[in-house]
């Protein structure tokens, strides 16, 4: 019956109970999936009905593109360590909606995956990016910035004992990393933490045994030509194909590195750490040096006493 006398089915309100999708009312695909009949799904269904014909009588082009390139991304962001469910949860959509992309899509009966999708969705997914930071916990990953990281701070004289230490974790842990050269996202984390922490810092030294082993930790940095943080650009110490910019002490006359300890200091970097990252063995042997060729950077540690 229709016309203006018809009586209109009731409006049965449904929640989504799909197992991973969570879809939301005033959205088509609560009102076709979840077959809720609010007043929200059902507009937002007319209106993708409108659209759709619409768009066939005057030969418009779909409303969806092409799922190839968002289908690539989402692999290579499997491939960096982020699974399908971290970049939906990322994206902001339902696990579901990446899965079909990538995966299959169960109103294909080919088997197929999703062949089209939304701009909204595939802006979403494209716009995430691998990156420590958002890493799955347990999923292991390629090291190479926490291998280069442990290295570093290794250059300024922190044993790898004290950094496993920091990290709440056995020596052999940080062995098997370096070993391997991967680690899990959890990890990951914690060492980019743990540099952000010490880069600047200089290891205990109160005792003999602390000597002892900043003299060691030392020895192997140097003896391996591993670079100190100063060394490495933020944007591409987790970047395999990046290098280390050429050691100061190897491309600096004795005044540049002079001077590059004195702006490091200033800086507010330590003067032990400063001193190594620069290239010398200790601050002492930099003042030392700084005094025989009169630069001011020997004094600068008077100066800053005096006016603590």
């Amino acid at each position: 019956m229709t016309g203006p006398n018809a009586v209109r089915a009731p409006r049965i309100k449904r929640e989504c109970e799909h197992k991973y999708a969570k879809h939301v009312h005033g959205t088509a695909t609560a009102y076709k999936l979840d077959r809720c009949r609010c007043a929200p799904c059902t507009d937002a269904c007319t209106a993708e009905e409108r659209r759709r014909r619409l768009d066939a009588h005057i030969g418009a082009a779909p409303r969806r593109i092409d799922a190839g390139p968002v289908r690539a991304h989402i692999k290579a962001m499997q491939a960096e360590g982020l699974g399908y469910r971290r970049v939906a949860a990322l994206a902001g959509l339902a696990p579901s909606t990446v899965l079909k992309i990538v995966r299959r899509d169960p109103k294909r009966v080919d088997g197929m995956p999703q062949q089209r999708v939304a701009p909204d969705t595939a802006r979403r997914i494209l716009a995430v990016t691998a990156s420590p930071a958002v890493l799955s916990e347990g999923v292991v990953v390629d090291a190479t910035g926490a291998i280069r990281r442990i290295h570093a701070l290794q250059a300024c004289g922190w044993s790898r004992r004290q950094l496993a230490a920091r990290l709440g974790v056995e020596h052999n842990t940080l062995n098997h990393i370096l070993t391997t050269g991967g680690a899990t996202g959890r990890m990951v984390r914690a060492i980019t933490a743990l540099y952000e922490e010490l880069w600047n810092a200089a290891p205990p030294a109160a005792t003999a045994h602390e000597r002892a082993a900043i003299t060691r930790t030392l020895r192997t940095a140097k003896a391996n030509g591993w670079a100190v943080p100063m060394s490495w650009d933020e944007d591409a110490i987790d970047d395999p194909a990046a290098r280390p910019v050429q050691a100061l002490a190897e491309r600096a006359s004795a005044r540049e590195r002079l001077d590059e300890l004195e702006w490091l200091l200033r800086a507010g970097v330590g003067f032990d750490v400063a001193a190594r990252q620069a290239g010398y063995s200790s601050w002492d042997s930099a003042q030392s040096i700084a005094r025989r060729r009169g630069h001011a950077v020997a004094d600068l540690k008077v100066r800053v006493e005096v006016a603590a």
